[in-house]
């Protein structure tokens, strides 16, 4: 069974992808990425996640095309990220075994204008970002909202 931060992401990454209008329909979704997960397991991550139901299909509430809130963008990160630091352009963030697509997923939705993609193994997720003088100010950014 996934973790629950990974499950996360992966509920994150279906429900901007695609139009998803139940709760049945997410599940068989899951399960097609290999993720099993039980109705009312589902149903708490809809919750936790804060999803609401906008024109018949789920949405993360305050999500201006596709990206998370700030409350969201806090909480994913302070439960996935173990350390993290930079070298130039290149932002390394380690997390829990299991979690570095997961946030990989968030720092992605986020669409911060610095960053131009992640890359995500098992525990390391790469960000490149943009130029070189964007490492740390993004690194302070990323380290404010998991404090």
């Amino acid at each position: 069974m996934a973790s629950k931060t990974a499950r996360h992401g992966r509920i994150l990454e279906i429900v901007r992808k695609r139009a998803v209008s139940s709760q049945g329909e997410l599940c068989t979704l899951l399960e097609a990425g290999g993720v099993v997960v039980t109705q009312s397991t589902l149903s708490r991550d809809v919750r936790d996640l804060g999803l609401v139901k906008v024109r018949g299909v789920y949405r993360v509430p305050g999500m201006a095309n596709g990206t998370p809130p700030e409350d969201l963008l806090r909480r994913s990160f302070s439960q996935l990220i173990v350390k993290s630091g930079v070298s130039g352009n290149i932002l390394v963030v380690k997390t829990l075994p299991g979690n570095a697509h997961s946030l990989g997923v968030v720092l992605d939705a986020a669409q911060w204008p610095e960053v131009l993609g992640t890359v995500a193994g098992d525990d390391t997720v790469f960000v490149l970002l943009r130029s070189n003088r964007m490492g740390r100010r993004v690194l302070r950014r990323l380290e404010g909202l998991v404090a």
